[in-house]
């Protein structure tokens, strides 16, 4: 049995011309790459900056398709189908799909039904350029459905499932949102794990949102394989951490778990914290903060401030 496991990394298109630089170092790791057109390039505090960001992810793929960057794992993470962006993200895919590097993948959000992913391979014509489909599973219906995607998928469009932790945790109004060290977060992992193994597609776990503790990272790979032996499993990274790409793992590291404390008071004091942390850490060409901890997404921040405003006292 191999203790090794498959590493992607999320890498933001917006400040494109640094990213040849890190694709080389990358490459060397054999770590597979998420060239990100979706929330690496979202500012909830500005639509206008938002459409920036945008803007430069489209210019930014234009660019590293006229290096012709050489490297058999890179993939894509488009905004999602009901997206207002999705039209212009299209338009560019269209011109520049395999023009430069070969794309292997696609990663498609907020993926509910399979029709979905059958209109995105024949807008793109993806089955004659051989690029695959990774529907992300982020919302309640996408959860109740992933069991029904995975049986319809006859022609093999398919390669893996994502699961997008953040998004179906603010879907869901869920504070705090659980984190690996958590009971309520591996039931939910666990459940679009056993969809996957039922119709034998890899998993591809949501980004790992703790950044100052690799040992962590390292165990909640051993937590899977003890209880999914079998299981095709690959992580994911937002934050550039080459302490994170050791690909191996040790059988049987030990993993404590517990339950998230159902405290009032202590989920209104972290809320303010990471609303707090969002705030002051946040760059304007990021959508992600980075606390000492972890990195904070503005999922995050949305829904620390929507449990304030139902739960702190006026």
């Amino acid at each position: 049995m191999s203790n090794e496991i498959d590493i992607f990394q999320y890498l933001s298109l917006v400040r494109y011309k640094g990213l040849s630089k890190i694709i080389k170092n990358i490459t060397k790791k054999k770590i597979s790459i998420i060239l990100d057109f979706e929330d690496s390039s979202k500012d909830i505090f500005s639509p206008k900056n938002t459409l920036i960001l945008k803007s430069k992810c489209r210019d930014g793929f234009k660019y590293l398709n006229s290096l012709n960057v050489k490297y058999p794992n890179i993939y894509l993470r488009i905004n999602g189908l009901k997206s207002k962006f999705f039209k212009e993200d299209l338009i560019c895919l269209k011109k520049n799909l395999n023009k430069g590097f070969k794309v292997k993948g696609i990663f498609v959000p907020k993926i509910e039904k399979y029709d979905d992913l059958k209109i995105i391979n024949k807008l793109l014509d993806l089955e004659n350029k051989k690029i695959k489909l990774i529907p992300m599973i982020e919302s309640k219906k996408g959860f109740l459905n992933v069991d029904n995607i995975l049986s319809m998928d006859k022609k093999k469009l398919i390669c893996a499932v994502h699961y997008g932790h953040f998004d179906y945790c603010l879907s869901k109004r869920i504070w705090p949102f659980p984190e690996p060290y958590h009971k309520e977060y591996w039931d939910m992992v666990f459940e679009i794990i056993n969809a996957c193994i039922k119709y034998k597609k890899k998993f591809i776990q949501t980004p790992f949102p703790i950044i100052n503790n690799p040992k962590l990272f390292y165990k909640s790979i051993s937590y899977i394989k003890s209880k999914f032996i079998d299981l095709d499993l690959s992580l994911t990274l937002v934050n550039y951490d080459k302490r994170f790409f050791n690909k191996s793992y040790i059988f049987g590291d030990k993993l404590i778990i517990k339950k998230i404390s159902t405290d009032k008071e202590y989920k209104i004091k972290f809320a303010k914290k990471i609303m707090n942390t969002y705030i002051n850490t946040k760059k304007s060409k990021k959508s992600f903060s980075l606390s000492e901890k972890r990195f904070i997404p503005p999922h995050q921040y949305l829904a620390a401030k929507y449990f304030l405003n139902k739960n702190e006292k006026k």
